[in-house]
């Protein structure tokens, strides 16, 4: 299945719009029968991004403890040795496609529908 990217960090959004947004793009895509998602939230590197990370980070935690999501890994943890990512790239072997997964980016998650 098609790999879907969403941003959360452009157009100056605030950290409870980066999460609405969020939200919003989880119930559609999981409606549409998608089930990764790679949402890039920043890492503060040029002064925003930081709160939203942070903010984005405790969404997911949340929503996987509600069983509303299935996992998250964020890109930094994206080692051959992290269950979640085997089990991202089996739902979704695109990942294994995208070079950016593979530096270890801060700023991006991949989130298990």
């Amino acid at each position: 299945m098609q790999l879907i990217t969403i941003d959360i960090k452009s157009n100056n959004q605030t950290v409870n719009q980066a999460l609405a947004e969020f939200l919003v793009e989880v119930e559609s895509y999981k409606k549409g029968g998608y089930k990764v998602m790679k949402v890039i939230h920043g890492y503060g590197s040029h002064g925003v991004g930081g709160a939203i990370k942070v903010a984005f980070l405790k969404k997911c935690q949340d929503l996987k403890n509600r069983h509303q999501i299935e996992d998250f890994v964020c890109c930094d943890k994206w080692t051959p040795q992290n269950t979640t990512r085997k089990i991202a790239i089996n739902y979704c072997p695109d990942l294994l496609a995208d070079k950016e997964l593979y530096l270890l980016n801060p700023g991006c998650t991949i989130v298990i529908l």
